[in-house]
């Protein structure tokens, strides 16, 4: 079985490692060695699940990834709101790709470049889906001394423009409380 375009591509960055000094792709070279590492093992899929999970949580920016997808909306939240959207978001995101473990099937990823513009960066890379390769670029904020993901974009799609518009639609109608509303019923679909 083979991973779509955007579960492939999460699992490949999930990883980043924390190597001082390195630059977005290389930090991201390394996420996707032990990404893939830990999906090749024979460790039990409850294990895999949890070491993703942890890796995910410690390389990703989720309050950036909130952020970016809310645009404008975002800014109107209190602070307490901020928090937990982009926790909730942040799971959500994290669920969906989670239960893609099982379709993993040895997807080529290929690093052909990076533009680093100050303490931002995007990272292109190919990556193989049903025998083609796919363009999945990954977009990074420097922080403290790391790189960390914040969106990506798979054949000019990105992670925050899918759910933008959806989000405000909610925040419209239904306020806040409908927004979680709406969150809890993407992660019920996939919680495990």
């Amino acid at each position: 079985m083979r991973l779509n375009f955007f579960g492939r591509a999460v699992l490949a960055v999930m990883i980043s490692a924390s190597a001082l000094f390195a630059g977005p792709q290389d930090e991201l070279k390394k996420a996707v060695s032990k990404v893939l590492h830990t999906l090749d093992s024979k460790k039990p899929k409850k294990e895999k699940r949890q070491i993703i999970s942890e890796i995910y949580h410690a390389n990703f920016d989720l309050d950036k990834m909130a952020s970016n997808t809310l645009k404008s909306d975002y800014r109107r939240l209190d602070d307490e709101q901020k928090k937990q959207f982009a926790e909730r978001f942040g799971r959500f995101v994290l669920e969906f790709y989670l239960d893609k473990i099982d379709k993993y099937d040895r997807n080529k990823i290929e690093f052909v470049g990076e533009e680093v513009k100050g303490s931002r960066a995007t990272v292109m890379t190919l990556l193989e889906y049903q025998g083609k390769m796919a363009k999945v670029n990954y977009m990074l904020a420097q922080k403290d001394d790391r790189w960390l993901v914040y969106d990506f974009e798979v054949e000019g799609v990105r992670l925050s423009s899918t759910y933008r518009s959806q989000f405000a639609k909610v925040l419209k109608e239904k306020e806040f409380d409908g927004l979680m509303g709406e969150l809890n019923k993407l992660l019920a679909k996939y919680k495990k």
